[in-house]
């Protein structure tokens, strides 16, 4: 149905010629002066309300020789990722931004007309976008400054052949870092549950794919109960307490484990990484776990 649409819209527009560069300067001359009438304050002579309807109709046909151009720009956005804006959507979009670069048009400047508002429509239709594609809305200043922090980013790399740290990017944008950190951080993606897995060769959903908190685990619980006996076999008694103190929720500070065990910091932490990592060898090998014996406690 809409490529319908979009075949009919393109079939009404083909019948308005292009522009000549001496008809963009006839026509700019009348649309230039319709614009200087439409911010009179005072009421217009006869004469000045023929050049407003001249001018009027100037500004119409240069919208319509140049609507397939606003086409030939919305198609370069078609193919994005999402879908929130619809060829025809994008447009009307880029239409708007036709009609303001008709009225702001110089045609004293030498220039084609194409040229200058081919800016106009990508900006329309790009503001459009980050007003309606987005799940999540950004201000148009946000969306600016990450186009701006993109472009340098590219440049430095390019330049440099590394990629640019916080501060050297604030270096040459003249920003402050937490600045450009504020920006960044709202730059993430979002994603649909709902949108098929990558590598899923059943094609099932993401949301299908994420565990349940809730549900139980025996794997998990094996595991847990694995680690439990190795500590109560393998790990003498102040070993376990310094590595369970360290990694609860709410770890013990440092200052209260060395006033409990009368030792210092790094020696608590020694015993520590020890008793981890003979937890890791006896998790991965576990055929060649050995009982740790009076050779291995922790300090006393």
């Amino acid at each position: 149905m809409s490529s319908d649409v979009v075949g009919d819209y393109l079939n009404s527009i083909a019948r308005y010629p292009l522009l000549t560069a001496q008809q963009e300067i006839q026509l700019g001359r009348r649309v230039q002066r319709w614009r200087e009438l439409k911010d009179c304050d005072r009421p217009l002579t006869t004469e000045e309300r023929r050049e407003y309807r001249s001018g009027e109709r100037a500004r119409q046909r240069f919208m319509q020789s140049n609507l397939q151009l606003v086409v030939h720009v919305a198609r370069k956005y078609s193919r994005r990722a999402t879908q929130t804006l619809d060829m025809m959507d994008l447009i009307q979009e880029g239409n708007i931004g036709l009609a303001r670069a008709v009225e702001l048009f110089d045609y004293t400047r030498g220039y084609k007309f194409s040229t200058y508002a081919y800016w106009w429509i990508r900006q329309a239709i790009g503001r459009a976008l980050v007003q309606y594609d987005p799940i999540i809305r950004l201000p148009l200043g946000v969306h600016d400054l990450l186009i701006k922090l993109h472009k340098t980013a590219e440049q430095f790399s390019r330049e440099h052949g590394r990629t640019a740290t916080l501060q050297e990017m604030a270096d040459v944008l003249d920003m402050e870092p937490a600045a450009i950190s504020s920006a960044l951080l709202q730059s993430y993606k979002v994603t649909s549950l709902d949108k098929t897995a990558n590598g899923s060769d059943d094609k099932s959903a993401l949301v299908d794919l994420i565990a349940d908190p809730n549900t139980y685990d025996p794997e998990q619980d094996w595991q847990l109960e694995t680690i439990r006996e190795y500590c109560e076999t393998y790990l003498d008694e102040r070993t376990r307490e310094i590595i369970a103190a360290r990694n609860s929720r709410t770890p013990t500070p440092w200052r209260e484990l060395e006033q409990q065990y009368n030792v210092s910091k790094q020696t608590l932490q020694g015993a520590e990484q020890r008793g981890i990592n003979r937890l890791k060898m006896l998790i991965n090998n576990p055929m060649e776990g050995t009982p740790l014996g009076a050779n291995y406690s922790a300090p006393r």
